[in-house]
C-alpha cells in the first residue's frame, strides 16, 4: 500500500486524448479558502467578543475603525 502511493504512474491517454493529472481548480481552492476560513475567523470574533467583555478593553480588527 505505502509503496503504490510513492510510485509514479504515467496516465494512459482516455480515447486517444492526453489528459493531464488530475489538479484543483479554481472553484476547488475558493471551497477550502470559505471551508477554512469562515470558521477561523468566526472562533477568532468570539475569542475578541469574549476578551472585551471579560476585561472591558477592545482587542479587536473592529477597534481600528
Amino acid at each position: 500500500m505505502i509503496k503504490r502511493l510513492f510510485t509514479h504512474e504515467k496516465f494512459q491517454p482516455i480515447l486517444g486524448h492526453d489528459i493531464d493529472k488530475p489538479r484543483i481548480t479554481a472553484a476547488g481552492w475558493l471551497l477550502i479558502l470559505f471551508y477554512l476560513g469562515v470558521p477561523a475567523m468566526m472562533v477568532g470574533g468570539l475569542m475578541d467578543l469574549v476578551v472585551q467583555w471579560l476585561t472591558g478593553e477592545c482587542v479587536g480588527v473592529w477597534c481600528l475603525f
